[in-house]
């Protein structure tokens, strides 16, 4: 009898450190995403005035300069969404915009995307 009492102690207190690594492993991974966002909305930010800096350097006529600022406003008000939003309601906003959105619309955001993470990717190996 004593053997089993011993092996529900060993039990649950195997439980408890299970709990514990789980809520540890949470928190490492909620503070790594965390970290990631702040370095994305650094990233949009720092993309939006680059594209306004090489327009002005560049000499860009200024309908260019006006397309170029408006994507630079597009990534800023991506950083400023991402900033102020927690991961739950990113998702629901995902779900809802999933549900009401074309395949077209999707593959422009794709494209724009895998544009904005070239330059973001350009950006870190000259410097």
């Amino acid at each position: 009898m004593m053997g089993r009492h011993h092996n529900g102690e060993h039990g649950e207190e195997l439980a408890q450190e299970t709990v514990k690594a789980m809520n540890e492993l949470g928190r490492s991974a909620r503070k790594r995403a965390d970290d990631a966002k702040k370095e994305a909305v650094k990233g949009l930010n720092s993309a939006a005035e680059s594209l306004r800096r090489e327009a002005r350097e560049l000499g860009a006529n200024p309908e260019i300069r006006g397309s170029v600022d408006e994507v630079a406003r597009g990534l800023e008000r991506t950083a400023i969404y991402l900033r102020k939003h927690s991961y739950e309601q990113m998702g629901q906003d995902v779900s809802r915009a999933v549900k009401g959105t074309s395949f077209r619309t999707f593959l422009i955001v794709f494209v724009v995307g895998v544009v904005v993470g070239l330059m973001m990717r350009g950006d870190d190996t000259e410097g």
